[in-house]
């Protein structure tokens, strides 16, 4: 997950039915919980025992369904990123220190960078809607919409433009990890590439 990213998530595992138990917080009768996310770089969450990565993506969620067991239903999203400094046992959940990295804005060169790409997605995208009979321009003119909401100033660009595409959680990590705007354009555009090859296939 990326900050600004969507998480809607079922909560049923003992551990973070305890979890949620210990760090949900009441107010103006809206039930929320704030939590890490981290990808798994081997194993499963199911059952402990996972390695994880040590970059991740702090979440802020509202709690939309509670069971008397504590299983539960949260909506949620990423809001920024951190890096884990220890690992700490689990109790019986994951826990750890965490430092919250900083996010640089983007240069004019970044921002640059960056309309290039979206207006290679926005291609690829128009050719896909074409072919299936949508309203191109319609459909453009709400993400222009989406893009200009107060609401999202605050998420990096780079951010807002990653989650529309719903990149692979590899490349999500890849944008987590990178040290800047510079570095995070670099991994877009590798996405960008594999998009434009797709479709080129698809056209051939």
């Amino acid at each position: 997950m990326l900050p600004g990213g969507e998480l809607p998530l079922r909560v049923f595992e003992p551990r973070y039915r305890q979890m949620l138990t210990d760090h949900i917080e009441e107010s103006d009768g809206r039930s929320t919980v704030r939590f890490g996310v981290v990808l798994i770089a081997r194993g499963s969450e199911v059952g402990g025992g996972e390695v994880r990565r040590g970059v991740g993506t702090m979440a802020r969620a509202d709690v939309t369904e509670r069971h008397p067991d504590g299983r539960a239903l949260l909506s949620g999203s990423g809001t920024h990123r951190f890096r884990v400094v220890e690992w700490l046992p689990d109790d019986p959940y994951p826990l750890a220190r965490v430092e919250v990295l900083p996010e640089p804005s983007p240069t004019d060169a970044d921002l640059a960078r960056l309309h290039s790409i979206d207006q290679r997605l926005r291609a690829v995208m128009r050719q896909a809607f074409e072919a299936a009979g949508k309203d191109v321009d319609t459909i453009f003119a709400a993400l222009d919409i989406i893009d200009a909401d107060p609401l999202t100033a605050d998420i990096s660009p780079v951010y807002r433009w990653a989650n529309r595409l719903q990149i692979e959680p590899h490349d999500q990590q890849r944008l987590l990890e990178a040290v800047d705007p510079s570095g995070q354009l670099d991994v877009l555009d590798d996405v960008m590439e594999g998009l434009e090859a797709r479709a080129a296939f698809g056209r051939g």
